[in-house]
């Protein structure tokens, strides 16, 4: 059987690592050292056709790891804040921008925000009267406990509320758990500690986790609010462990690093490791 290749294309949050015009500690020695601490905006590619966000690192993401984006059929996006969702790219889908053909139909999957965001760009843009058929797209909107059956893939995406984007309130951040043949994955970048109606809906499905993808944006320090980090990483691992729905076997990676957290990829995994828990990083192939 082949494996299902799972790749990290980024792993930093809004402001990459090092970050725009910054100047603390951890960018220059991301600058000085390179390698792991280097780290482009988080981005996820499964398989050959299906990429989770669409952010402001895509296309350089794409060259660096022989992506075919014109191979891609789904893109679920987390939420609208620019470092995960830019849909300025998708417009090179018109005809004379690139040869597309007509049954080659990219669907775009994500909350109110996203599809806000979505229909506002090209409303603004190219005055388009909602002709998506026109870039070969498909808009999906999807809310919490959306279910969405890809059979082609072999895959089913469950929609589950994110605690994210409180300044934004038509937002409806969103984090994803996954079934991929017989292995199931939960990837949950750009939350805090999970609200009480997500908790419910992972235990409902009783899904045992291959592999979390865990929000880490503060690095070390304890963060639970809008993103997560520090021991509410190691709570959400043991909360999920007493439910029966990881085990030693279960991949556990944090990701998605502000600069702002002052740590290298060997302090975090001087913190981390000790609890079973990985250090995302570009490029990252986790095979399933």
């Amino acid at each position: 059987m082949n494996k299902k290749k799972f790749l990290v294309m980024g792993s930093a949050a809004a402001e990459g690592v090092p970050g725009y015009f910054c100047d603390c500690k951890l960018c220059r020695y991301a600058m000085e050292h390179g390698g792991k601490d280097l780290r482009m905006r988080t981005e996820y590619q499964l398989g050959d056709h299906v990429r989770i966000d669409f952010g402001p690192d895509n296309y350089a993401q794409e060259l660096r790891y022989n992506i075919d984006s014109n191979q891609i059929k789904h893109i679920f996006i987390t939420h609208s804040h620019i470092d995960h969702f830019v849909p300025d790219s998708l417009a090179y889908r018109r005809p004379g921008m690139s040869r597309v053909a007509e049954d080659n139909i990219l669907n775009i999957y994500g909350g109110t925000d996203t599809i806000k965001k979505l229909s506002d760009f090209f409303w603004t843009q190219f005055d388009f009267h909602g002709n998506y058929d026109f870039w070969r797209l498909k808009p999906n909107w999807l809310q919490h406990g959306s279910e969405v059956e890809l059979p082609e893939e072999e895959m089913t995406f469950v929609a589950l509320s994110a605690d994210h984007m409180h300044e934004n309130r038509l937002a409806t951040p969103l984090i994803y758990m996954i079934r991929w043949g017989e292995k199931h994955i939960l990837v949950a970048n750009d939350t805090g500690y999970f609200s009480d109606e997500t908790w419910q809906l992972i235990e409902e499905r009783k899904w045992k986790f291959d592999l979390v993808m865990n929000d880490c944006t503060g690095g070390t320090f304890d963060i639970k609010a809008g993103h997560m980090s520090g021991r509410f990483v190691v709570d959400t691992k043991k909360r999920l462990e007493n439910l029966g729905l990881i085990d030693g076997n279960t991949r556990y990676v944090i990701n998605h690093f502000s600069h702002n957290c002052l740590s290298t990829h060997a302090d975090l995994e001087k913190h981390f490791n000790p609890h079973g828990i990985e250090v995302g990083y570009d490029g990252m192939e986790i095979y399933l």
